[in-house]
């Protein structure tokens, strides 16, 4: 639950289970559910599935709006729902668990309600505290006058659509200035399976056992995990905090003030620690 940010909005709750892919079929979770759609406290949407029994958050994702569609799956018999993506191809499936299936319809209409508002961005005033403590946090990072001026760029022309929305994002740098030419770059555009896969042929999965949950993994499984929806989702809210300047880089090793706030800049980091640490490893062997 401490990898998931707060809710700091309920907008909608209701009692539904999740339901997993086995093949061409869906199978239901038996456990009791709950479905919560929120605002994160960065201004997102979030939809969560809870396990009711222990108050446990399993999942959560961030939807931007027009991006996805809740619906009934007509070749089911039973009360069972999907939440489908419309940019890429994650799917979650949900069987309803309220008491009375006639009002099924109208909630079906309130979750896509809610996942398709406009984005609410903060008011000037709150904005300018933003501003301030972003900046007394990153240094140099975006000052509220850009975050105004490109809100006020796309608001004025009605609701921010995901499109809008990515092209803030993109355009938030150092100083307030457009980003550098690696700033659209996310860490979901490195650790692609495709990618990753040439590496498993010299890396052994024990040099990386320590960083995965236990148990047995074979190369295959990796591979799964890389493409499953909760990880991309985890590796998507990376890439926006730390392009955000919203974490703290000296846990990490790194030095906040000779590098700036963006994925490559960030692996460069990484890649100076870990030459810096690996200098005394061979000077004790020599």
């Amino acid at each position: 639950t401490e990898l998931f940010p707060a809710i700091q909005e309920v907008l909608l709750e209701f009692r539904a289970g999740k339901m997993h892919m086995e093949g061409t079929r869906v199978v239901a979770d038996p456990r009791k559910g709950l479905v919560r759609i929120g605002r994160g406290e960065e201004g997102l949407v979030h939809i969560q599935w809870l396990d009711r029994s222990s108050n446990t958050i399993e999942d959560d994702q961030i939807v931007f709006p027009e991006e996805a569609v809740f619906e009934k799956v007509g070749q089911a018999s039973g009360r069972v729902y999907i939440l489908k993506f419309q940019t890429d191809d994650r799917k979650c499936f949900f069987w309803m668990q309220e008491p009375r299936a006639d009002e099924d319809e109208e909630l079906c209409k309130s979750v896509n309600l809610y996942l398709n508002q406009p984005i609410d961005f903060p008011t000037e005033e709150e904005e300018n505290t933003l501003g301030e403590d972003i900046s007394s946090r990153a240094g140099d990072l975006v000052g509220p006058s850009t975050g105004a001026e490109l809100i006020s760029d796309v608001s004025s022309s009605g609701p921010v659509k995901l499109s809008d929305l990515q092209r803030i994002l993109s355009n938030i740098g150092p100083s307030g200035e457009a980003a550098d030419p690696d700033g659209g770059l996310g860490l979901g555009d490195i650790l692609k399976p495709e990618l990753i896969l040439p590496l498993m042929e010299n890396l052994s999965l024990e040099q990386v056992a320590s960083h995965l949950p236990e148990g047995q993994w074979s190369p295959e499984e990796l591979m799964e995990l890389l493409q499953s929806p909760p990880f991309r989702q985890q590796v998507d809210s990376f890439t926006y905090v730390l392009k955000t300047g919203q974490i703290d880089l000296t846990q990490f090793g790194v030095d906040p003030s000779k590098y700036k706030f963006t994925v490559l800049s960030f692996l460069e980091a990484l890649e100076d620690s870990v030459a810096k640490t690996s200098e005394p490893m061979q000077d004790a062997e020599e």
